[in-house]
C-alpha cells in the first residue's frame, strides 16, 4: 500500500510505503519505471494523477508497440422496455499492440479530491462481469459497464464545489507495467443525467 507519493528535487519520485520505507524512481530510467508498474500493479490506484502522467510520459518501452491501448470512457443509459432504468460508465478497451496483453480492472480518477487527497475510487457494480485480468490480442475490445448509483452523487457533488470543471478519468494498466488512461468526462455533464441514477 502507497502512503505518499511526490516528485522531489531532482525530478524523481519519492513512493512511502505503508511499512514507512521509501522507493526513489529515477524518471530518467525507463527500466526503474517499468519495474515500478509492474511489481506496484495493484496500487497504482494510490498515485496522484500527476505523478501517474509523469511516469507514464517517462515510461518508453522496449518491446515495439504500435499505438499500445485505446480505453474510453462514456456515460450509458440502462433502459427497459419504455423506460430508463438507470445509469452507468461505460469503459471500452482496445489492444493496438501487435502482441497480446493481460488487462488489470480500471480504476476511476477525478482531477480533483473529493476529501482530503481522496481522488481515485473502483467500481464493483459491474453489468458484464469481465473476469480481469483480461487477455486481449491485437484489435480485440473488451466493454465493461459501472453501474452508477444514487447514493454515489454527495462524492460528485463535494468534487463540484470545489471545480466547477472538473473530470472523471479511467486509469487501466497491463500485466507487464504499461499503463493507458482514457478521454475525461466531465462531472458537470454526469450530474446533468443523475436523476437516471438508482
Amino acid at each position: 500500500m502507497i502512503n505518499k507519493a511526490e516528485i522531489d528535487g531532482n525530478g524523481n519520485v519519492v513512493i512511502q510505503d505503508s511499512d514507512n520505507s521509501e522507493i526513489t524512481i529515477n524518471m530518467n530510467n525507463p527500466e526503474e519505471i517499468r519495474k515500478f508498474f509492474i511489481d506496484f500493479q495493484q496500487n497504482l490506484s494510490s498515485l496522484p494523477k500527476t505523478i501517474l502522467e509523469l511516469m507514464e510520459n517517462k515510461n518508453t518501452n522496449e518491446i515495439q508497440i504500435d499505438s499500445g491501448a485505446n480505453v474510453y470512457l462514456s456515460l450509458n443509459f440502462l433502459i427497459a422496455p419504455g423506460a430508463v432504468t438507470g445509469i452507468s460508465f461505460g469503459v471500452t478497451i482496445t489492444n493496438l499492440t501487435k502482441e497480446n496483453r493481460f488487462f488489470n480492472a480500471p480504476f476511476f480518477k477525478l482531477s480533483v479530491p473529493f476529501e482530503g487527497n481522496l481522488d481515485t475510487f473502483a467500481m464493483t457494480d459491474t453489468i458484464n462481469k469481465v473476469p480481469f485480468p483480461k487477455k486481449l490480442e491485437y484489435g480485440e475490445v473488451v466493454s465493461e459497464g459501472y453501474q452508477i448509483r444514487a447514493t454515489s452523487r454527495e462524492i460528485y457533488d463535494k468534487v463540484i464545489a470545489i471545480d466547477k470543471d472538473a473530470t472523471i478519468q479511467v486509469i487501466t494498466s497491463t500485466t507487464i507495467g504499461e499503463i493507458y488512461k482514457s478521454n475525461e468526462y466531465k462531472i458537470s455533464q454526469l450530474l446533468d443525467n443523475f436523476k437516471y441514477a438508482r
